[in-house]
Formats: C-alpha cells, sequence, structure tokens
C-alpha cells in the first residue's frame, strides 16, 4: 500500500513539474504573428563582394619554416636488425613546427642504430 503512494506521489510530482515546464516554455517564446508589421528601421545587408575582402584580410596566415639538423633518433637492433628496416622518413613535431624530416645518415653501433634525420618543417 505504502509502495503506491509513493509511486502516486512521484507520478503526481512529475506532472506538476512537468506542466510547469512547458508552460515557462511556452510563455518565452516567440512567434512570428507577434512581430511588429510596421518596423521602419532600415536593414543592413552588406553584399558578399564587399564582405569577401575582409575575411581574406584574417585568413591571411604565412607558415614559419625551419630547417631541422641532425635531429638523433635511436633504433633497437631488437625491433629494427638490419639499416634497410630504418624508418627512411619521421613526423617530426616540436615546439609548434611540424613536418616530415628525412634521414641523412644511420650508424650500426652495436646493439642500436643511431639515425640523423634533417628536412624542413612549418610551424602553422
Amino acid at each position: 500500500m505504502s509502495r503506491l503512494t509513493k509511486f502516486s506521489k512521484l507520478v503526481f510530482a512529475t506532472l506538476i513539474a512537468g506542466s510547469s515546464l512547458s508552460t515557462f516554455v511556452s510563455s518565452h517564446s516567440v512567434q512570428a504573428d507577434t512581430l511588429d508589421p510596421n518596423y521602419q528601421d532600415k536593414v543592413k545587408f552588406i553584399p558578399p563582394s564587399s564582405a569577401r575582402p575582409k575575411l581574406e584580410q584574417k585568413n591571411t596566415i604565412v607558415p614559419e619554416a625551419k630547417f631541422v639538423k641532425n635531429h638523433y633518433v635511436k633504433y633497437s637492433k631488437a625491433h629494427f636488425q638490419t639499416k634497410e628496416s630504418i624508418p627512411k622518413e619521421i613526423y617530426y613535431s616540436s615546439e609548434g613546427f611540424k613536418g616530415y624530416i628525412q634521414a641523412s645518415t644511420v650508424w650500426d653501433m652495436g646493439d642500436h642504430f643511431a639515425t640523423l634525420y634533417s628536412g624542413t618543417v612549418i610551424r602553422c
């Protein structure tokens, strides 16, 4: 009996909250037929041809180039058995500069390969 009473109270409270919310939402909506049909002020229209130069001025970001020379990477022989298996090109990302750099020198150091990469990267 008490379960039914708790359930009834919950349903009743939900209905009251839902109806209050729907009244609040409908009272704050704007309908098209309530707008003033005698509005006299002019609407400022900017044609696309005049708006385009302003947009182009904001989008003129000049990327800054940087030459990365002798970026050192050590490769374990457990994962790379031969010099030919070393990546010829890697993705470089540091201090906002990003881009691919190429292997310039590979040395066999016994248990690992030492590789120097060089190339031009950009900051965008």
